[in-house]
């Protein structure tokens, strides 16, 4: 009977130790998104159309930073414009969401700048407001995120860094 209670606690033993081995899904998605991203979105809607392209940058402590390229074509018949994006965040994984929480973003027109005297991007950018967005994929080379906002996929490869 004793040989019976021992060979019963190694066998829980072995079971419990093998199930704390396994990385917890936060800490493989926190694990996972460290480091650069080519990151893409597109958004279409009538005559709106939207289109980001960056490098995303999330970093250990939190803070993540992102820069690239924004093109907009407002209606159909006006030309496409094209921002300069440079912008940090904040961020932190909560289940299977990403929160990042804007603090700093600038906006520059490259392409038409007189298109600011009417419609000034900058403004429409506000900081220190918290996007929710729900993870789908997040492994070690891609990320995929859909918005809460409705706004639709961010898809992201990981970039590759050099050998030293």
């Amino acid at each position: 009977m004793k040989i019976k209670g021992i060979v019963s606690a190694l066998s829980l033993f072995a079971v419990a130790a093998g199930c704390s081995s396994e990385p917890s899904q936060h800490y493989v998605y926190n694990q996972n998104i460290l480091g650069p991203w080519d990151c893409n979105y597109s958004f279409k809607d009538d005559d709106f159309a939207a289109s980001i392209s960056s490098t995303d940058t999330y970093i250990r402590n939190g803070a993540s930073n992102s820069f690239g390229i924004m093109k907009i074509r407002y209606t159909s018949d006006t030309p496409e414009v094209e921002y300069s994006l440079a912008g940090t965040a904040t961020w932190k994984i909560q289940g299977k969401y990403l929160i990042q929480t804007m603090t700093d973003i600038k906006i520059v027109n490259i392409s038409h700048p007189k298109v600011d005297e009417i419609f000034n991007l900058q403004e429409m950018f506000p900081t220190n407001v918290s996007e929710s967005s729900e993870i789908l994929k997040l492994t070690a080379t891609e990320l995929v995120i859909d918005s809460e906002s409705g706004t639709g996929l961010y898809t992201c490869s990981k970039i590759n860094k050099p050998k030293a």
